[in-house]
């Protein structure tokens, strides 16, 4: 089980690294394409990602120490016998085919658990190819599929990862073909079972047509419209702060760029803002003084970090002092209160 170990760790902090860096793109993606950011679409796109990244790992790590580690030089690299596993069950201790009580024996040796990983390793290419396909009478098109995959694995292992190691460092099985193309054909076929709870494709569509150009944003699409443009607002003052200013500047640099982009370019292109125009949102804009319902989104925007700022500022000047003590409950009152009175004023401009 240490061997199998290391692929599966080093899947898990690819696939960390990977979703991270997709995750905001695919994200813009999806909420472009259907207005909406669908869990069921991204669970399996995200898992597929993961499980892909897994069985990879699993047939090529562990790597050799080096490139031209002679300590393969003289392996055998091929083996070309169909059911060859089933002369190896032969060789397992106490293990006799005409004798079922002996079968326990053959079920805990690693040459079966080794059978049966390589029919388990291509089972869930089959189930989601199931959810691609959708009909059962599609299997002509995902054997090739299966197939082709688990042919590529045994090649990249023949060829030690297409050339770059000088030896190869694991065995091209034709029994490894059979069995990895048996578990994937098993998944495809029973996947109805494994994917009960996981709404179908054409569920997950017609919820994607209950969603028009004109229906009201979620609050995690808003969310990313405002982390959009404040990314590209700090970005800016950022650099200006850095090459123009002087660094010591730079929060009240970014404070204005910030405003730039979030009050007057959506005063000025009509409720629309840099997150929005990339996601496809448009602020709605009361007729009456819509600058001043901007201005207040900005002020509820950014009051946590002015407040933090400041309350940072009041931190420097901490004392025992009964006066120091009461002027900053002060301060965490009107911070309340104020805050709470911007949040009641703008709903009421909503």
């Amino acid at each position: 089980m240490p061997s199998y170990a290391v692929p599966l760790s080093t899947a898990i902090i690819c696939f960390a690294v990977i979703s991270f860096i997709g995750t905001a793109p695919w994200t813009i993606y999806q909420y472009r394409k259907y207005g909406y950011f669908n869990f069921w679409r991204n669970l399996v796109f995200f898992s597929f990602i993961y499980y892909c990244l897994t069985a990879f790992f699993l047939v090529s790590l562990p790597l050799p120490k080096n490139r031209h580690d002679i300590e393969f030089k003289h392996h055998v690299y091929i083996q070309l016998k169909p059911f060859n596993f089933l002369k190896d069950f032969t060789t397992i201790p106490g293990f006799e085919a005409n004798n079922p009580r002996t079968y326990i024996k053959l079920v805990k040796s690693f040459t079966f658990l080794q059978v049966l990983f390589n029919i388990m390793l291509l089972l869930p290419l089959g189930v989601y190819l199931r959810f691609f396909f959708k009909k059962a009478k599609k299997w002509y098109i995902a054997l090739p599929i299966i197939f082709s995959t688990t042919l590529f694995f045994e090649v990249s292992q023949l060829t030690a990862l297409f050339g770059y190691y000088e030896y190869p460092y694991r065995l091209f099985d034709v029994d490894d073909l059979m069995m990895n193309t048996l578990g994937g054909m098993i998944g495809f076929f029973v996947a109805p079972i494994l994917l009960f709870f996981v709404p179908s494709r054409d569920q997950l569509h017609k919820q994607d047509d209950s969603y028009t150009s004109d229906h009201i944003a979620s609050y995690g699409s808003q969310l990313v419209e405002v982390l959009l443009t404040l990314a590209v607002s700090q970005m800016i003052g950022s650099l200006l702060s850095t090459f123009i200013f002087r660094e010591s500047d730079m929060y009240s640099i970014k404070l204005v760029i910030s405003f730039l982009f979030m009050v007057v370019l959506p005063f000025m292109m009509k409720g629309t803002t840099v997150g929005g125009k990339i996601i496809k949102l448009t602020i709605r804009l009361p007729e009456k003084k819509p600058i001043t319902s901007l201005i207040y989104r900005f002020i509820l925007i950014f009051t946590p970090s002015l407040v933090s700022r400041l309350g940072q500022s009041i931190y420097d000047f901490y004392s025992e002092n009964i006066y120091m003590i009461l002027f900053q409950l002060l301060y965490s009152l009107i911070v309340y209160f104020v805050g709470e009175f911007f949040i009641y004023y703008y709903k009421r401009l909503d």
